[in-house]
């Protein structure tokens, strides 16, 4: 499904969520936010809830999904920490007939501001993030470094810029460096980036330092070996998001 700067459903699809639909909005986010919180894959929380539908319990982590209350055509999902319960709300059978479109719109999805704040400022993996997430720390690996190029920033100064590949064992994106810190990294380099934010250009996302945030070469040998095993030409993709800066390249 193509999707242009604004998040939108599709009503084309026969029998897919509502254009309109409230419900479906605050899903995805409820989603985002559970994963968020315990470290999970957003699409395995996805299938956990499926599973509750179809068999009334499920396990992800350590959090268990329990169908409460179920009708023809919606349900409510309790979800447990032990024995506390975390979080509750009602779910359209609609929902949870499409799970693999519901997957698709989930790196689409623009966060409120309240479900951004809740995100940021702890550590991340590249899959967990989003469209103007801010105050990310994030530990990857340098997977290219392609030749740096000068540009006229909106400072009126000229300055070299490289948009370096990193990845991690969920995936890859680009890392906005400038002037120095482009000399500072090699490829094969284990980095941790901290207070940093995401912004785009000509549609893709980019992990950009800014004047808060830092970057440090480090020896992470638990992360190296999970990046040997995982594949990582995955890309997270946000389509469509630009968020007007010229001084990338």
């Amino acid at each position: 499904m193509e999707t242009s700067g604004r998040w939108s459903y599709s009503k084309r699809g026969r029998g897919r969520p509502s254009r309109r639909s409230i419900l479906y909005v605050d899903i995805l986010e409820s989603i985002i936010l559970i994963a968020g919180k315990y470290d999970l894959d957003p699409n395995h929380l996805i299938d956990a809830f499926v599973e509750a539908w179809n068999d009334e319990t499920s396990h992800l982590g350590k959090l268990k999904i329990i169908c409460r209350e179920r009708t023809q055509d919606s349900a409510t999902l309790l979800i447990t920490d032990g024995e506390k319960a975390v979080f509750q709300f009602p779910i359209n059978l609609e929902v949870l007939n499409f799970p693999e479109y519901l997957k698709a719109q989930i790196q689409y999805f623009p966060l409120s501001p309240h479900a951004r704040r809740k995100l940021e400022g702890k550590q991340k993996k590249i899959s967990d993030l989003r469209y103007r997430m801010r105050r990310i720390d994030l530990k990857a690996k340098i997977i290219e470094i392609p030749p740096a190029k000068l540009v006229f920033t909106r400072f009126g100064t000229m300055a070299d810029v490289s948009n370096v590949k990193i990845g991690d064992e969920t995936g890859s994106i680009r890392l906005s460096l400038w002037n120095e810190q482009i000399d500072k990294v090699h490829v094969g380099d284990m980095i941790e980036l901290k207070n940093c934010y995401i912004a785009s250009y000509k549609g893709e996302p980019q992990i950009r330092i800014g004047r808060t945030g830092t970057l440090s070469i480090i020896d992470d040998e638990d992360a190296n070996l999970l990046l040997k095993r995982n594949n990582l030409n995955q890309t997270f993709k946000i389509k469509g998001k630009n968020d007007g800066h010229s001084s990338s390249a």
